[in-house]
């Protein structure tokens, strides 16, 4: 199913956007706005597995909750979105 977008509009130093404009190309993106959009991804995906490396962390500190099934599924499931993710 295809993503609803919108249009974001975002000023630019002319250097930068010659830069987006030639990445774009380089990194086979299609446009500019992949590419923009690309970075994004890979934000959001920075952030979530940090944001797993510090659940991860409090559990190796003792603040973490029992691994009961349920947990071990949570688990497994946020892993498999982390996955899919990146494969795309």
């Amino acid at each position: 199913m295809p993503r609803q977008t919108s249009t974001m509009t975002i000023s630019l130093p002319e250097d930068l956007k010659q830069f987006a404009i030639k990445r774009s190309r380089t990194a086979h993106f299609g446009t500019p706005s992949d590419y923009i959009r690309g970075l994004i991804r890979e934000d959001l995906q920075r952030l979530e597995t940090e944001r797993l490396e510090i659940e991860l962390m409090k559990g190796l500190k003792g603040k973490g909750i029992p691994m009961t099934a349920a947990a071990w599924q949570r688990m497994r499931s946020e892993a498999e979105k982390i996955i899919k993710a990146k494969r795309t």
